[in-house]
């Protein structure tokens, strides 16, 4: 855990450079490249939840030591001073009497060593509590990224729609003016092409969007924000797991798992505490103190005595009855170990359950991406086909427009297919506690 925590003291963004600013009125937008690395790294340095859990392992770090464990002794010092006059006596009397006092456990029923035992166990829960936030912001930018890149590749794809339509509405109007073609074909093609341009236009404010959605999952200060030219390639991971082998990992390094076997532990630290409450209690005591006697009287001359003592004991004490309240404490004890034994069956069965259901769907989704290629790929040959019908005048114009259409869906199904197996592929690297390691390098 400790090495997370120095990476990310470590791993600064290096955005790579500054492409281009352009100015409207006061505003500059600057647009910079940024790799998926970049982003992880600074949505680890800025995320407010990892900064808050990294105060959290302070804390229990700060608590890990066998001071507060009970181990070494207490001390304290007093200063006692204490003047009587008389008035009828003409006398002055006075003592002070500094002192220092000590108290320590003896023999407590091993409670210290349960203690710091139990304190380590919380350290280590709290960096397991850490890992986990921080598995859950990785993946979170991951999604953030890819789904803006999504957004990038399907503006690429309108935006080649609308220059075919352009294309079309330019050829469109120079066969008119040579008696080829009427009006009415004109408005076709010009209709067309301006839905293209906005369907381009709204693609591109959705692109806009999600990069701002980036800019905050990323932690970046809004004073701070730009838009970024995102620069991974938008790719499908295909990998070919073994469900048996998914489950093991699941089961052997999830984090939230892990966490709740350590959480077992400290509920079983509580039950060695309970019984230890019923063991006899040996503690001692000693003191060392100063004493300093002043004082003077009519017919007696001022006077001043001092002198040192000190004193040790040990105080043995064994519980016989206390109302039935340590009896108690352990059948609480006992139970809530029984609530976390169950709490981590359950939490084991959610998550082998969940990767099932998400290695189905990876499978599934591949074949998906199969299909899509395919579609475009006949979806792209029947639009170039369709396009030199049209000007050879064997189709009209609401054909070529079905055609179009079809390859546009096709195209986004294609990219659809494609994040929905970048996605999952995340899921599981995340679920088999794997998302760290493979995106920390």
């Amino acid at each position: 855990m400790k090495k997370i925590f120095i990476y990310l003291g470590i791993t600064l963004i290096s955005i790579s450079s500054i492409f281009a600013q352009s100015k409207s009125d006061s505003l500059v937008t600057q647009t910079v490249n940024l790799s998926l690395a970049d982003a992880i790294s600074e949505g680890l340095e800025n995320n407010y939840d990892i900064k808050i859990a990294k105060e959290n392992v302070d804390i229990s770090e700060i608590n890990n030591t066998l001071e507060n464990a009970g181990l070494y002794p207490t001390v304290s010092t007093d200063l006692g001073w204490n003047h009587n006059w008389s008035h009828a006596m003409n006398s002055n009397l006075g003592i002070i009497t500094p002192s220092v006092k000590t108290n320590f456990t003896i023999f407590n029923g091993f409670q210290v060593w349960i203690n710091k035992s139990q304190l380590e166990e919380l350290q280590n829960y709290s960096e397991g509590n850490a890992q986990v936030v921080i598995e859950n912001t990785i993946k979170d930018i991951i999604i953030g990224y890819f789904e803006a890149l999504l957004e990038q590749q399907r503006l690429d794809v309108t935006e080649q729609l609308a220059a075919l339509s352009k294309e079309r509405y330019d050829y469109t109007m120079s066969q008119k003016e040579l008696g080829q073609a009427v009006t009415y074909d004109v408005l076709q093609a010009q209709n067309a092409w301006l839905e293209d341009r906005r369907n381009s236009l709204e693609q591109k404010n959705k692109l806009q969007v999600k990069l701002r959605d980036l800019n905050f999952i990323m932690g970046v200060p809004q004073a701070e924000q730009v838009l970024f030219s995102l620069t991974e390639s938008f790719e499908a991971v295909e990998k070919d797991y073994l469900l048996s082998d998914l489950i093991e990992r699941v089961n052997a390094d999830n984090s939230t798992l892990k966490n709740n076997y350590i959480n077992q532990i400290i509920k079983q630290k509580d039950i060695e505490l309970a019984k230890a409450a019923f063991m006899p209690n040996l503690s001692g005591t000693a003191n060392y103190q100063y004493t300093a006697n002043y004082g003077g009287a009519e017919g007696i001359p001022n006077f001043n005595i001092d002198g040192m003592s000190g004193a040790v004991g040990a105080t043995l004490s064994i519980p016989i009855y206390m109302g039935g309240s340590r009896r108690r404490a352990k059948q609480i004890a006992v139970i809530n170990k029984q609530i976390a034994d169950i709490e981590t069956q359950q939490m084991s069965h959610s998550l082998n359950n969940q990767m099932m259901q998400v290695y189905d769907t990876y499978v599934l989704q591949r074949e998906i991406l199969e299909l899509t290629e395919e579609q475009v790929t006949a979806a792209q040959m029947n639009m170039d086909m369709s396009t030199e019908r049209y000007r050879n005048g064997q189709i009209n114009s609401f054909n070529l427009r079905d055609v179009q259409i079809q390859y546009l869906d096709a195209q986004n199904s294609r990219l659809t297919a494609i994040y929905n197996l970048i996605s999952t592929n995340t899921e599981i690297v995340r679920l088999t506690g794997g998302i760290i390691d493979a995106y920390s390098e």
